[in-house]
C-alpha cells in the first residue's frame, strides 16, 4: 500500500474514533427536560412537594391545600422525637396511611395524596398539635 493511502484512512478512522468518544459522553450525560409542550403533545408536571415543620409549638403550616398527586414531607425540627398519625385522636384510624408512629429529630417522613379529601392529622405525644391538608383535583 502507498503511504498516502495509509495516512487517509489512519485519518479517517481516528476521526471515525473521535467522533464516537464524543457521541458516548453525551449518551452517558443526557440532558433533563423538565417540561415539554407544544399544540399536539403535552407532559404532566412532575408531583409537587410541599414541607411542613413539626416544631415544639406544632404544625407549619398547619392547614395546606394541595392537588391529587402531590407529595407532603413532615420535617422534624421539634428537637426530640415526636410523630404524624392520621385523626382521629387516640385511635388514629380516619386516614391509616398518616400513621407513621415516631420519627427523630431532624428526620422527615413523606406521604404522595393521590385521592381528593380532606385529611386531618395530629402528633400522637402532644395531640394538641394538629393539622390539615386538602387535595383537590
Amino acid at each position: 500500500m502507498n503511504k498516502k493511502y495509509v495516512m487517509s484512512l489512519s485519518f479517517v478512522i481516528i476521526v471515525i474514533l473521535v467522533g464516537a468518544f464524543f457521541l458516548l459522553k453525551l449518551d452517558k450525560h443526557p440532558q433533563t427536560v423538565s417540561q415539554v409542550s407544544s399544540d399536539h403533545h403535552r407532559v404532566a408536571p412532575l408531583p409537587k412537594e410541599i414541607t411542613i415543620t413539626l416544631s415544639k409549638t406544632g404544625f407549619s403550616p398547619s392547614t395546606v391545600t394541595i392537588k391529587v398527586g402531590s407529595a407532603i414531607r413532615w420535617v422534624n425540627k421539634s428537637g426530640t422525637q415526636e410523630t404524624v398519625n392520621s385523626d382521629n385522636y387516640p385511635t388514629n384510624q380516619l386516614h391509616r396511611e398518616l400513621n407513621f408512629g415516631i420519627f427523630n429529630n431532624n428526620s422527615s417522613v413523606v406521604h404522595t395524596f393521590t385521592k381528593t379529601g380532606t385529611y386531618g392529622y395530629h402528633n400522637q405525644l402532644n395531640h394538641t398539635q394538629e393539622g390539615k391538608i386538602i387535595v383537590e383535583n
